[in-house]
């Protein structure tokens, strides 16, 4: 039996770059976008300030041909066809009743598969109800410098650093129910730009893939093509192809965005808005050591 992992985080913290990662080493399909069952889910309020602060949903009410049409389309959209063609692909998700056939479908489809990712964002609230369907459904969770990753938000997003903190506080607290939880993994974006051979093992042995060797060159985007990372920089008004910002390949992983916050210049009210704020989580104090 294979299993579904959800990699999540607050939007801006790595989850592309993981899913890229995983999605590149032998045994796993990693889907960025799509299958995104919190999206469909019923009255979930407004993406992606309102989801991102909502508390835990029980019993989600899921809009079923919503989340069908979406994922038929994120499919198409970012062609994530995994040697398949769109009809077979219909069938993988027309052909079903719940997500959880479609899953089955997916195993079916690809029995040599250990590890199917799903990367969301702003989803933390419904961990209880992605673990409650089995063992072998799995959550990753990566953190960043929540300055670091409030102005790449403000660069790539728009969110003000507001807007970044009240996320984060709502994220740090609902962490705090989640983190003990054995199928839960946290992992840190400074420590997998920093170490990520070790950090890929790491995760590969929580969501239980074997893999021998790390791949950390030869990185696959959702389109199957050479990724290309969704820097801040990059405008969203350029063209898109496969879903994919045009830019420049991924050529190794890199460091150089670690405390990135430090050169704007209103960054030190930041600094001491966002510790006052965040010191208190366990799993944020490592940003708060030193004064600014």
């Amino acid at each position: 039996m294979a299993n579904h992992i959800i990699i999540d985080s607050v939007a801006r913290s790595g989850t592309t770059l993981l899913s890229a990662l995983l999605r590149s080493q032998n045994g796993i399909i990693s889907f960025c976008p799509g299958f995104n069952e919190l999206l469909s889910c019923e009255k979930i309020g407004e993406w992606p300030h309102d989801i991102c602060r909502q508390d835990f949903i029980k019993d989600c009410e899921l809009n079923f041909n919503k989340f069908q049409d979406t994922s038929f389309a994120q499919i198409l959209d970012f062609a994530q066809y995994y040697g398949l063609n769109e009809s077979q692909w219909r069938s993988i998700i027309f052909e079903s009743s719940s997500p959880s056939e479609i899953r089955k479908n997916l195993e079916h489809t690809f029995p040599e598969t250990q590890g199917f990712c799903y990367r969301w964002n702003q989803a933390l609230c419904y961990f209880n109800e992605w673990i409650n369907n089995g063992p072998n459904y799995l959550w990753l969770t990566i953190i960043r410098n929540p300055l670091d990753r409030a102005y790449s938000s403000l660069e790539k997003h728009g969110w003000s650093l507001e807007d970044s903190l009240h996320n984060t506080i709502s994220f740090a607290t609902k962490l705090q129910s989640v983190v003990d939880n054995k199928q839960f993994y946290l992992l840190y974006y400074e420590d997998l730009v920093q170490s990520p051979n070790q950090e890929m093992k790491n995760i590969l042995d929580f969501i239980n893939v074997e893999n021998k060797d790390i791949n950390l060159r030869n990185i696959k985007g959702s389109n199957g093509k050479d990724f290309i990372p969704q820097s801040s920089e990059m405008s969203g008004r350029l063209k898109k192809s496969d879903g994919y910002i045009q830019g420049k390949k991924f050529d190794g992983i890199y460091n150089k965005q670690v405390d990135r916050y430090k050169k704007y210049p209103d960054s030190d009210i930041a600094y001491n808005q966002f510790k006052s704020a965040l010191v208190g989580f366990q799993q944020y104090e490592r940003y708060f050591t030193n004064e600014f």
